[in-house]
């Protein structure tokens, strides 16, 4: 049937393809092969220079490696000298004899020492400086004593034991100098001086560097960098790429420096060639194969098709989107498949509508809102000053109206914000429905500063009530924003707006928030926390310190707060930071297991001086639901042998009006068992008289926030806490107190018990017992002088 319609074809062309589209499809081909083998040529050069440039770079990180591991083993063999006891005994002059004993030239050289310096704390020598110089012991000569002498104060850390390095250069030697705290072997005494070792970096030790990297690099001296990057350089030598890689050591005045030439010179050049006779023989068979495939298979189909095209117009009329500009067979093809693509486009647009439109609300979804994206990157490619911002919008509490209300009631207030959404927008923007209560909105061409107001305006048209089944409804949002550009990916810039939103549910909910690097700043930095946090906690590396709490009318201590510490690689991280971490995340069950056993060998200890003492513990919501509490408090009084009176426990205001009935049974059977609940913050926002009258709370804690106004005169609310706690029949302590004038007020009001700095900061156990020992007259001595200025204080 085929070949009957191609031999009584109702269509004769008039022109011929054949010659024209052999002509054309050969300078194509040429064109096209000339175009790749340009750019093809340029990726290879680039590749392959990308390849040399790391190959150099990994070789410069392979010998800082050893570098860093050189100076870490040198810091742990100087540690291992500093804190034994024949070294603090030799520094306290209680053993003369141990430098020729454990110093001796064979010694140092065994463990590469050139040198060694021992001084008390203040720095004064405890003996010479001394230098090993052909296998002897040697005082060191004036002129290297008074470089290294520049560099001792900067490795002279008395709370620190381990180890500080510096590096010096002596003419063209490089010498690294360490030093570190001496104590005892247990590290129980507290230093009693510094020992430094030196280590020249001569041409042996440096040698074994290059033995052991397989790399021929070179040590310069260099201006000392915390933040040492790789720089790498490029020079033209003989038309050949020529490599410089350096970097500085890090903390130290040095670098090392690592160059070359192209690493794959012949692969380089052959791959090249190749690549070049590939495109030469591909263009020569593909120019074949054009030239028979015009001739005897592509002109031959197009008549039958032709042929096809005569019997397709039978059927009715389509509209033409192809333009026919002649009459050969193509021409009369392109009738035909217009007809065709007329239905198949309209059926296309069915399912593309379908595909990119969300069936609740009719928006549109998450695959428009990614191609929308991908347009507005390419307009700003193009185009730097066309900036767009994606809103992303996210409704507050509306899990509680669905809930309430049911799905159904869900579903039409979704469609009523979608509509409400709509009438704000121009009709080139784009809004979409990501799923649940998530819904964005592209505003193009509108950089987010300025879309401020209309979020403003986006804020209050949600908020106008509605009735819905005979009630009156209102609806708030939180939306992030953030500004669209071809620099960051379309992953980027949705999570830079969910970020901004979920700053603005932070902060408050119902607010806007203008993406900032910072918020991305805080996820990446909240990571890095939580993984050194668990590792922290695995090797118990966090510290519990004390603040005392002081009863201003005898100077007494009569109680103290155990304050969780962690200090990340010798820094602080502030106790609110890494708490919420640990909230977050579930580990503060295991931090306040360990707060538990700390605090109860700590307050055993403790209680032999002062046996009345009292410590309060802080408790989180999660030990309530995660572990039981119950238990772990018995067990930690049980195994310390303490009463439980000595053990009080601290609960927020946030707390308890959040998850008052799940923590109830919890407190209640505690306080069968004699342990006291203090509730912390008071006034701060949640306070109840319902609450305190029924909650078992013995005391309650001023918050720092009211104690600050009684400098200014200011009493009211103190005095109103005071008067609620003594009609409650329950203790007071006032905390954050920092000044004379706020202890006086306080005394006065008939406030006691004071926590705060103008009495003692929160410190260590070991701190705590000096304190306790040295600073009791002294606090009794203040509160003598309040007694004589205060009056009616006294019961």
């Amino acid at each position: 049937m085929l070949m009957d319609l191609a031999q009584t074809p109702q269509y004769k062309p008039h022109q011929s393809l054949g010659r024209w589209m052999l002509v054309g499809m050969s300078a194509l081909l040429l064109t096209t092969g000339a175009c790749f083998l340009f750019f093809a040529h340029q990726l290879m050069e680039a590749r392959f220079d990308s390849f040399d440039a790391k190959h150099y770079e990994q070789e410069l990180m392979r010998v800082n490696g050893v570098f860093k591991q050189s100076r870490q083993s040198f810091e742990l063999l100087l540690t291992d000298y500093a804190h034994w006891d024949d070294t603090e005994q030799f520094t306290l002059g209680t053993n003369p004899e141990f430098i020729q004993e454990n110093l001796v030239p064979e010694s140092l050289i065994n463990i590469q020492v050139n040198g060694f310096i021992i001084t008390h704390l203040d720095g004064s020598l405890v003996t010479a400086p001394h230098l090993v110089m052909d296998n002897e012991l040697v005082p060191m000569p004036e002129s290297i004593w008074q470089t290294f002498s520049a560099l001792l104060p900067s490795l002279m850390t008395p709370d620190k034991l381990s180890a500080n390095t510096a590096l010096a250069w002596v003419g063209t030697d490089a010498i690294m100098i360490t030093g570190s705290t001496i104590t005892d072997t247990i590290k129980s005494h507290d230093p009693s001086g510094y020992l430094f070792f030196i280590r020249k970096l001569d041409s042996k030790i440096m040698q074994g560097f290059k033995n052991m990297t397989l790399v021929d690099f070179e040590l310069l001296p260099a201006p000392i960098s915390q933040n040492a990057q790789v720089e790498i350089h490029t020079l033209l030598v003989n038309d050949e790429p020529h490599w410089i890689v350096d970097k500085n050591l890090a903390g130290l005045p040095a670098k090392i420096k690592v160059q070359g030439g192209t690493f794959l010179e012949e692969e380089r050049s052959l791959t090249l060639l190749l690549l070049a006779l590939s495109v030469a023989g591909l263009s020569l068979i593909s120019l074949l194969g054009v030239f028979w495939i015009m001739n005897f298979k592509v002109l031959k189909r197009i008549r039958l098709f032709s042929a096809l095209a005569d019997q397709h117009r039978q059927a009715p009329e389509q509209s033409i989107h192809w333009p026919i500009v002649g009459k050969d067979e193509l021409d009369n093809l392109a009738i035909s498949l217009n007809e065709f693509i007329s239905e198949v486009g309209k059926r296309h647009d069915d399912l593309s509508y379908l595909a990119e439109h969300d069936a609740l609300t009719g928006l549109g979804n998450r695959r428009l809102l990614m191609s929308r994206l991908d347009a507005n990157m390419n307009h700003h490619q193009r185009n730097p000053k066309f900036i767009s911002t994606l809103l992303l919008l996210d409704l507050d509490s509306f899990k509680l109206l669905n809930d309430g209300l049911g799905h159904s009631a869900g579903d039409d207030i979704l469609r009523l914000v979608a509509k409400r959404m709509l009438a704000m927008v121009r009709n080139y923007d784009t809004v979409v429905r990501l799923g649940g209560d998530e819904f964005a909105i592209l505003l193009e061409n509108v950089e987010p500063e300025m879309v401020l107001p209309f979020a403003e305006r986006l804020h209050q048209q949600i908020y106008e009530s509605f009735e819905y089944n005979g009630h009156k409804l209102k609806l708030k949002a939180s939306i992030g924003l953030a500004a669209v550009k071809s620099a960051l990916s379309k992953e980027d810039v949705i999570r830079n707006a969910d970020l901004a939103m979920y700053e603005a549910k932070r902060k408050g909910r119902n607010q806007t928030v203008v993406f900032r690097v910072d918020l991305l700043d805080a996820v990446s930095r909240r990571l890095q926390l939580e993984q050194a946090l668990q590792e922290a906690l695995n090797h118990q590396e966090l510290e519990v310190w004390f603040q005392p709490i002081v009863d201003a009318r005898n100077g007494k201590v009569v109680a103290m707060e155990a304050l969780s510490r962690w200090f990340l690689d010798g820094i602080f991280v502030p106790p609110d930071e890494f708490i919420k971490i640990a909230e977050a995340s579930g580990m503060i069950t295991k931090l306040g297991k360990q707060v538990f056993d700390n605090v109860g060998a700590s307050l055993a200890d403790l209680r032999l001086n002062y046996p009345d003492l009292i410590c309060n513990i802080n408790l989180s919501v999660r030990q309530f639901r995660d572990s039981n509490l119950e238990e772990d408090i018995v067990d930690c009084a049980t195994k310390y042998q303490l009463p439980s009176s000595a053990i009080h426990l601290e609960l927020t205001e946030s707390m308890i009006a959040t998850s008052e009935t799940e923590i109830l049974p919890t407190m209640c059977a505690l306080v069968d068992k004699g342990y006291k609940f203090h509730l912390d913050d008071f006034g701060t926002g949640y306070s109840s008289l319902e609450r305190l009258r029924n909650l078992p709370f013995d005391t309650l804690k001023v918050d720092r926030s009211f104690i600050t106004p009684l400098g200014k005169g200011d009493d009211v609310m103190v005095r109103n806490i005071i008067n609620i706690g003594n009609e409650l029949g329950m203790s007071l302590i006032a905390e954050g107190v920092e000044t004379e004038t706020e202890v006086h007020k306080l005394l006065q009001l008939g406030c006691w018990d004071i926590q705060g700095y103008y009495f003692a900061r929160p410190m260590p156990l070991a701190k705590l017992k000096l304190w306790l020992a040295e600073n009791q007259t002294q606090i009794a001595q203040q509160t003598f002088t309040q007694q004589k200025h205060t009056q009616g204080y006294i019961i």
